[in-house]
């Protein structure tokens, strides 16, 4: 949420939002978006931890949030949902809402954002906005709140946008709106209305992924192929090849090896570890293995991605 998420925390810049009680708000306006007009304005993104009490409020551009770990409820309109760990929701503009944590201790990633510039029109500043609404073509939406899991790619990409924009580089505000437009998209394309709604079936396959990738986070540096993955999952290979690829849009073993490349950006911030010596924490048979892997995935070699990382913490 914004700076004022939390009981103990000052009230955000009164731009922010706006607290309730609310009279009948006006009617808003429209806008529909084509997915590559998504261009995203960040204004707000942190990461925190600590008692999370909003009363009834509206804000005056939309929020994405990400429940690291607790649980609680927040009431939409009216509609009371509970919320968890691994939850995304996604709070539209002008939209009475509340949030009641039940945990002392609630992890949360917020952003605050708008889908692109000019829509609506900045003309004006941000409290003096009237009610809006951001829809999308051909039935596209995203969902007020969606289920993910542990190592789901969404989670991670929502924490390294909000790494990058907390960060000092120069580039850090443009680098967090193209991840955060990643981060959206993916978003909407999974979230249609035919599948917002997961049946048995579906919560079943997703409890299965997490367990998959739960056991390649613990066992990185372990041999892992099909047949450990078919044990874990008690999937067949074809099968979890399918519910894989419809829960995280990768294959198994891609997934693995992205998860291998995640924990190879951490380790090369240590200059006390070897290119081999991470090699050979995460699993890669030598350095040739890992280079090739970490090129194909993040465009550049190992060694070069670390000689960055440590310039760009130079003053």
């Amino acid at each position: 949420m914004c700076a004022a998420s939390l009981s103990s925390r000052p009230r955000p810049e009164p731009e922010v939002q706006r607290l309730g009680p609310f009279e009948r708000l006006p009617r808003a306006k429209r806008y529909r978006l084509r997915p590559e007009q998504i261009h995203p304005v960040v204004r707000i993104a942190h990461r925190h931890s600590g008692r999370l009490v909003i009363p009834e409020r509206v804000i005056f551009d939309h929020e994405l949030v990400l429940i690291v770990h607790g649980r609680g409820h927040w009431v939409i309109e009216g509609e009371k949902r509970a919320f968890a760990a691994h939850d995304v929701l996604l709070v539209p503009p002008f939209v009475p809402h509340s949030f009641l944590g039940t945990d002392e201790q609630i992890e949360h990633v917020a952003i605050h954002f708008d889908f692109c510039e000019g829509m609506p029109p900045v003309d004006e500043a941000l409290d003096r906005r009237v009610p809006y609404r951001v829809g999308f073509i051909q039935g596209l939406e995203i969902g007020r709140q969606r289920r993910l899991f542990a190592g789901h790619r969404v989670e991670r990409a929502i924490s390294r946008m909000v790494a990058t924009h907390e960060s000092n580089d120069v580039l850090a505000s443009a680098n967090a709106s193209v991840q955060l437009a990643e981060v959206l998209l993916a978003l909407l394309g999974e979230e249609t209305p035919c599948r917002a709604v997961a049946d048995g079936a579906t919560r079943r396959q997703q409890a299965r992924v997490e367990l998959t990738v739960a056991h390649m986070t613990e066992h990185l540096a372990a041999g892992i192929d099909h047949a450990v993955l078919e044990r874990v999952s008690g999937l067949s290979k074809s099968r979890l090849q399918t519910v894989f690829r419809e829960v995280t849009g990768y294959s198994p073993l891609d997934y693995l090896r992205r998860l291998r490349v995640e924990e190879a950006r951490r380790l090369l911030a240590d200059q006390r570890l070897s290119v081999k010596e991470i090699a050979a924490q995460i699993g890669f048979r030598d350095t040739s293995h890992l280079s090739k892997v970490f090129r194909r995935i993040d465009g550049l070699a190992p060694a070069h991605y670390r000689e960055a990382l440590l310039a760009g913490r130079q003053d």
